[in-house]
């Protein structure tokens, strides 16, 4: 009897050792601030190409899986506080045949020929970085998703894309944010492998500064070795009118010119975009002007999919090409005010002319217009799965046309 009460009395005290070892783990802002979210994102892709030649594949069509997790952690108490991020990707094929392949959403074998290659039945890749605090200033190393006007990685696909390198983000004085970055490999949309962009280095420095709390300015500047170096400029400027009525606008400056072995071609442009935006309860009317100038035009994607922060890159087109001149008008309609909170339309239509071609040909012309519709689930055991559907139509005066339709749903699921 006294041994089993002894053993007892052990087992309790070892329980409550262990509950309040818990506690303490628990406690520490490493796990106390941290998150774990999985998005479950489903995306169905279809291009129908017109005037493509009779050996050219005119159509593609995919439809896929992906599962995104995210993990968040905090920092460990201390005067530099250590803490980790990490993220797990995979997609899996639910429709894809050896003629509809490309569509960006799943790898395919071989060369990605139609008719001959097919898509991969799922693939993976995991990503993860350490991060450093100091007061204000956090430095990250590893993998990553990024989001500078010089360096952006791309979300428009099934799983993000992800790059890796230092990042340190600096908010010491108020106001301010400082970006330094030194970048080594970029993992892109549909690959499994951790340098599958093509990019091999990349430095990227800048800030952005909140004027007045209406007004923000930014000033990046990247160098993408054997590429092109990139200044970036940009001003927002948002005044809310009255409790109904807002209106803003935007202007983003870019100067990019090729360096080293120019393997993004011969490049020397300045480009620019000035967006207004005025908003009236659940209406909201949006103009946009965008110009190139120089030799190249804009070039990005090989620096991150996202690397196009003006008004014009739109669902399809970017309308950056040699000389172009391209214009947009968008309307916008929120139906809250309808008691339907969570759904949301817009029209938006683009046009560019003066556009300059490598072969000498000038004076040509593109269009793009494009129609959404998306909704999210207010409330309930679903709350937050969202709709999207997103049909582009664009034309052009010297190559193939298409149409663009994509169906998106997203599910986050906050563990």
């Amino acid at each position: 009897m006294r041994s089993a009460f002894m053993l007892g009395s052990a087992t309790l005290c070892a329980a409550i050792s262990g509950a309040a070892f818990a506690d303490d783990v628990l406690d520490n802002p490493f796990f106390k601030d941290s998150t774990t979210q999985i998005m479950a994102r489903n995306f169905y892709l279809n291009r129908d190409f017109h005037n493509t030649s009779s050996t050219g594949q005119n159509y593609r069509g995919e439809w896929a899986q992906g599962f995104i997790g995210t993990f968040t952690s905090g920092f460990t108490p201390g005067t530099i506080g250590i803490g980790v991020d990490a993220i797990g990707l995979y997609g899996m094929k639910l429709d894809s045949s050896s003629d509809r392949i490309g569509s960006g959403l799943l790898p395919s074998s071989g060369n990605h020929t139609p008719g001959t290659d097919k898509a991969a039945d799922d693939y993976s890749r995991g990503a993860a970085a350490v991060k450093l605090k100091l007061s204000k200033t956090v430095l990250r190393y590893g993998q990553m998703t990024l989001n500078l006007p010089v360096y952006s990685t791309g979300d428009s696909r099934l799983l993000p894309e992800t790059t890796e390198g230092f990042y340190l983000s600096s908010k010491e004085i108020d106001n301010l944010r400082i970006d330094v970055a030194h970048l080594t490999s970029l993992s892109t949309y549909a690959q499994s492998a951790h340098n599958a962009g093509g990019m091999t280095e990349a430095d990227v420095l800048g800030a952005t500064y909140n004027i007045t709390p209406a007004l923000t300015g930014a000033l990046y500047a990247s160098d993408v070795k054997d590429l092109w170096k990139k200044k970036y400029a940009g001003l927002s400027w948002v005044k809310p009118i009255d409790s109904k009525q807002a209106f803003s606008t935007d202007f983003r400056f870019y100067n990019q010119k090729s360096t080293g072995a120019e393997q993004g071609g011969d490049i020397d442009s300045n480009s620019f975009s000035l967006k207004g935006a005025y908003a009236y309860g659940p209406h909201k009317l949006t103009l946009a002007y965008q110009a190139i100038t120089g030799k190249g035009g804009y070039v990005f994607y090989t620096d991150g999919g996202n690397t196009d922060y003006m008004a014009n890159y739109v669902q399809y087109a970017e309308f950056t090409r040699d000389d172009e001149r391209s214009w947009q008008a968008r309307y916008d309609f929120n139906f809250a005010s309808f008691g339907l909170p969570g759904l949301d339309v817009f029209a938006r239509y683009l046009r560019g002319d003066n556009i300059s071609l490598a072969n000498g040909s000038t004076g040509q012309t593109e269009w793009e217009r494009d129609l959404e519709a998306s909704y999210v689930i207010q409330s309930g055991p679903l709350k937050n799965l969202s709709f999207r559907v997103r049909q582009a139509t664009y034309r052009n005066s010297f190559s193939g046309d298409l149409d663009d339709v994509r169906f998106i749903t997203q599910y986050p699921i906050n563990l």
